[in-house]
């Protein structure tokens, strides 16, 4: 192929990749600046929930500096192979790390906590620094950083009700993370998300229209809400929209959501 290039063209090729080779430099460089700040962030912190949030985003620079790292590697060895004066690049030799996403969980109460067990085998491993879970009043996320060379995320959005994120806490046990969601009142929760509760609204209501609907298409308007919450939902609310959907399929035949 490079015999096949003229001197003109060799020239221009091997100048690109000189160009996107100085690029992935600086972003490595800018990234690398700031995560010496947010680790000296991180060292002074003294509230727990501030230091679980800058730990979480200095995992993201760390994951963001590699994939800089990774770019200028591919960028070398393809100039190793096209261009006749490839480009010399000292990249570290950091282990890569993929990201998981965890869907899978159960989940229990009592009258103060909301109770969410996620099981990841072998966490117990992991330092205690790298399980961290960050609380919002409606929300929380936990990621399990450098387990086997990967990253583990669960992130539950839209709580049924507001939660106390600074009473909110995780427990490390044998292969499994138990998240305590501290709530602001007694009361019983029927469903973890308002997407569940939403969920099992339209179902109610789509057996309540299945009794008294005279049209031919009694489940149209169904179709169209549940449509809306998929196409705008996070993963969670697509994973309980695509459950309900295939449970309802069981009994009639309906029109897919893709």
């Amino acid at each position: 192929l490079l015999n096949d290039l003229s001197p003109a063209a060799q020239e221009n090729l091997y100048s690109r990749e000189l160009s996107h080779t100085r690029m992935s430099r600086e972003a490595i460089e800018n990234l690398t600046l700031d995560l010496e700040e947010m680790r000296k962030l991180a060292g002074s912190a003294h509230r727990s929930r501030v230091q679980q949030m800058l730990a979480i985003d200095i995992r993201k620079l760390e994951t963001d500096i590699q994939r800089q790292r990774d770019l200028l590697a591919a960028q070398a060895a393809s100039s190793e192979q096209t261009v006749a004066r490839p480009v010399q690049t000292s990249v570290p030799g950091d282990v890569r790390r993929y990201q998981v996403e965890l869907k899978e969980y159960a989940w229990d109460q009592s009258d103060k906590f909301i109770k969410i067990f996620v099981t990841v085998n072998g966490v117990q491993q992991v330092p205690e620094d790298n399980v961290n879970v960050e609380f919002t009043e409606n929300s929380f996320q936990l990621v399990i950083s450098d387990l086997n060379n990967k990253d583990y995320i669960f992130v539950v959005n839209n709580l049924l009700n507001s939660i106390d994120a600074e009473k909110s806490y995780r427990r490390v046990k044998s292969d499994m993370v138990a998240i305590y969601l501290a709530k602001q009142g007694p009361a019983k929760w029927a469903h973890l998300t308002l997407t569940a509760k939403r969920l099992q609204d339209l179902k109610d209501e789509r057996m309540s229209d299945g009794k008294k609907a005279t049209s031919d298409d009694p489940s149209a308007g169904l179709m169209n809400i549940m449509q809306q919450l998929y196409e705008s939902g996070d993963p969670e609310t697509k994973r309980m929209i695509n459950k309900a959907w295939h449970e309802s399929q069981t009994k009639q035949k309906m029109p897919t959501l893709e």
